[in-house]
């Protein structure tokens, strides 16, 4: 009996770290964001198309955790939303002109209020996950 206790506290404190893990993973990811949108934006007014394709494959590699985050948590409209940023950031990286650049981002920031309005609550700074 006191084996399968220990068993189960043992599984049980794995899942919480590796859901800490998870949850610190995400946090970290969706930091990113606002900053490498911000710094596309620049670009984009600058002309600058190396910047905006660097910052844009940033924006896959978060997107692409975030998304991995919400496919643990099995929650699908997060999920097609963030394979949606996914999807715009991919093609802000290899858009070549500004128009282009900027129907990316424009799509992107369409996933990002529409994940927001349904999966965070809270006030700044202490932001919840609903």
């Amino acid at each position: 009996m006191k084996r399968t206790i220990l068993i189960i506290s043992a599984i049980a404190i794995f899942s919480a770290f590796a859901s800490a893990q998870d949850d610190a993973a995400y946090t970290a990811a969706m930091k990113t964001v606002n900053p490498s949108l911000r710094n596309v934006g620049t670009a984009i007014t600058a002309k600058d198309n190396a910047t905006v394709a660097t910052e844009a494959k940033s924006l896959v590699a978060a997107f692409t955790t975030i998304n991995a985050y919400w496919k643990a948590k099995k929650t699908d409209d997060a999920v097609a939303l963030s394979q949606t940023a996914i999807d715009a950031a991919t093609k802000l990286a290899g858009a070549a002109d500004s128009d282009a650049q900027t129907a990316a981002v424009t799509a992107l920031r369409g996933t990002c209020n529409g994940c927001h309005m349904a999966h965070r609550g809270g006030m700044p700074p202490a932001f919840q996950i609903k």
